[in-house]
């Protein structure tokens, strides 16, 4: 039941942050523009905050092929680059580092 109560919350962190912009739009419309930029970027914030950390521990002593990989998928998305691309870079520069 531990694992179960986990889950639901963890999928609930996750999902909330995505939905309520969508939700609140009318309210959102009434912020400043600082403000409601925030808001809507907070979807993307988050899967960031879950996804980096994971990134440094799931390769185990070969962590900085997660870093090069994520370091790959930031310099894309910097330059406006599609989305595609930029989960084929990091996909490229993850295994080629994994290979070194």
């Amino acid at each position: 039941m531990n694992k179960i109560a986990l889950i639901l919350t963890c999928s609930a962190v996750t999902l909330l942050p995505r939905i309520i912009p969508y939700f609140a739009s009318a309210f959102l419309s009434r912020l400043p523009a600082f403000i409601r930029k925030c808001m809507m970027l907070l979807p993307v914030a988050s899967l960031g905050a879950l996804i980096f950390p994971l990134a440094l521990t799931d390769f185990g002593p070969e962590w900085i092929a997660g870093l090069v990989g994520v370091t790959a998928a930031f310099a894309v998305s910097f330059f406006k680059g599609p989305m595609i691309v930029a989960i084929i870079v990091s996909l490229a520069a993850t295994t080629l580092m994994l290979m070194i």
